[in-house]
């Protein structure tokens, strides 16, 4: 039984086992992977080199935590006062 890969976009898309390829469309797209250990779907495949890579999961961006109940009332309390000294010194009533 052989092993092959099927390669869309310079990457392995579908791995399957089969005593020949079954004719497929595109016949070009697939890749006897027999005996070579470690390639598993979604890993990047360099045509020129022959080279299999596993892909590089991105960093993830980090998250601003969100501020507490406690913070934004303390928050909402100091532009009130703000507004209102504000006011006082600009002669309004």
């Amino acid at each position: 039984m052989k092993r092959y890969a099927q390669i869309i976009g310079e990457r392995v898309h579908w791995i399957f086992e089969a005593d020949e390829l079954p004719p497929y469309p595109n016949p070009e797209d697939f890749l006897d992977i027999t005996g070579r250990e470690g390639i598993e779907e979604g890993y990047l495949y360099n045509a020129k080199s022959g080279v299999f890579t596993a892909p590089v999961a991105p960093e993830p961006t980090p998250i601003k935590p969100q501020p507490t109940l406690e913070e934004m009332q303390a928050q909402t309390l100091l532009n009130t006062e703000y507004l209102v000294s504000k006011s006082e010194l600009l002669g309004g009533n």
